[in-house]
């Protein structure tokens, strides 16, 4: 659970029991500013730097949210939240088409986001899948 995202940070330094500081994936930062505590059966994760939460790390590392909880998630359950993220994540890479194709280019911070974003979309279309097939399974 804790281990297998810990495995994937930077500059990773325990704080405590159960607690760690870490450099946060979804702005790129050089020093840690991210907490990190394994707190009854959950992993709470916070920037202070970006304010990035939990779900938005493990998207930018390509990791599932269960890695977050000790119980398994509801299968097929997508919080509404996640989908409007989804969204706007799609609207962030078509409009980095779009200013691609116009010969605009990317600023550093524009370029991070627009990574985090497809790492984010292609995280969700791959759960997606695992639950379509999951529910071919159980329906066969």
């Amino acid at each position: 659970m804790v281990e297998e995202l810990l495995d994937k940070l930077e500059k990773v330094r325990s704080t405590g029991k159960d607690k760690w500081k870490a450099c946060c994936p979804v702005h790129g930062d050089r020093n840690p500013s991210m907490d990190i505590e394994d707190k009854d059966g959950k992993v709470l994760v916070h920037c202070k730097a970006c304010n990035a939460n939990g779900l938005e790390v493990v998207q930018a590392l390509g990791l599932s949210p269960s890695v977050l909880f000790e119980k398994a998630l509801e299968r097929g359950y997508i919080p509404k939240r996640i989908i409007e993220e989804i969204e706007l994540d799609r609207l962030v890479v078509r409009i980095a088409e779009e200013d691609k194709k116009r010969g605009k280019p990317l600023s550093y911070n524009d370029f991070n986001r627009l990574r985090v974003a497809k790492n984010r979309i292609m995280a969700y279309e791959e759960r997606l899948l695992e639950q379509n097939s999951l529910n071919k399974v159980c329906t066969s």
